[in-house]
């Protein structure tokens, strides 16, 4: 072999290493999703990358099963506790915390001028508490004196459609009787509700519409299968449930849509400043069903446990 020819073979395999080393030094692709489990629930927090059927919008949590019910009690191309100020976004980044829990976080910019951290903890066997902190860098207040923050989950299928909740004093069952009408819930405790904006031909937005009817309480529940998850929110003057009967679309029970049970915050503008940090805060609880008596005792317990600071 002359010297060219192993100059050239020399030069052939100091590319080939150099190639080698930068792929092992190339950082990691970032995770999309995190299992956080425990002894009887398992859940999946993923950003907003999957391209579900409805295109790259749903993030929070992709799954949450249960060793007592293996279905996904959310739509499985979509997703539950799916914050409003996260959805969409393609700089939704994912954090694992530990086996259990997980948080999405998203910086502000110039055209989302909102700072977001939603995370997502087991705190028992059966209960994730779920908080969102967010900070606007430029105002975000609308014109009728409210900042809005809301939340979807598309439910996966439930022979009962209906979200269920104290009215009256009593445990009342209800899903609006069509998309975008009478889908807002709000307070009995409050005197006067807030102005919403008007809908189109289309009934958008979907959840501005007001219900008769009214929450005595600030939790309600959904049956699926044996199961009940229940919300208990820690929140309950500036709270409003919002629900579609047919908002999570095709449902595996011929003849029914699945629903979406919602829920928002308002942030009055006495509450409301540019550069503040505001945490919402709740729970779901996600078991057996009993009764409502059962119930009631677990809002009891989760109401208490949310009177100390998040951990």
């Amino acid at each position: 072999m002359d010297c060219g020819t192993m100059l050239a073979s020399l030069a052939a395999v100091l590319v080939a290493i150099s190639v080698v080393v930068a792929a092992d030094n190339a950082p990691a692709p970032s995770p999309r999703c995190a299992l956080i489990q425990t002894d009887q629930l398992q859940a999946i927090v993923g950003d907003t990358s999957r391209d579900g059927m409805g295109g790259r919008q749903y993030c929070g949590l992709w799954s949450l099963t249960s060793k007592q019910r293996q279905f996904n009690a959310f739509g499985n191309s979509y997703a539950g506790l799916l914050p409003g100020e996260l959805r969409g976004r393609g700089n939704v980044s994912l954090q694992v915390i530990d086996d259990t829990a997980a948080a999405l976080v998203k910086p502000a910019t110039d055209t989302d001028p909102t700072e977001a951290k939603a995370t997502y903890r087991f705190v028992s066997s059966n209960c994730i508490e779920h908080t969102l902190t967010i900070k606007d860098t430029r105002s975000r207040m609308s014109s009728l004196g409210y900042r809005e923050v809301s939340w979807c989950s598309y439910m996966n299928s439930p022979d009962d459609i209906r979200l269920h909740f104290l009215s009256g004093g009593h445990m009342t069952a209800y899903i609006s009787p069509e998309h975008g009408v009478g889908s807002r819930i709000g307070p009995s405790f409050i005197p006067e509700l807030e102005k919403t904006p008007p809908q189109d031909e289309k009934r958008s937005p979907f959840h501005v519409n007001f219900a008769a009817l009214k929450f005595d309480a600030p939790f309600y529940y959904g049956r699926l299968g044996n199961m009940v998850l229940l919300y208990v929110f820690d929140n309950g003057e500036d709270l409003r449930f919002f629900c579609s009967p047919s908002g999570g679309c095709g449902s595996l029970i011929p003849g029914q849509s699945c629903p979406a049970w919602d829920f928002l915050w308002i942030v009055p503008e006495k509450k409301y400043a540019v550069g503040q940090e505001i945490t919402f805060r709740l729970r779901a609880i996600y078991k057996p069903y009993v009764s409502d008596e059962d119930v009631l005792a677990e809002v009891k317990a989760a109401q208490e446990a949310m009177k100390a600071p998040p951990q």
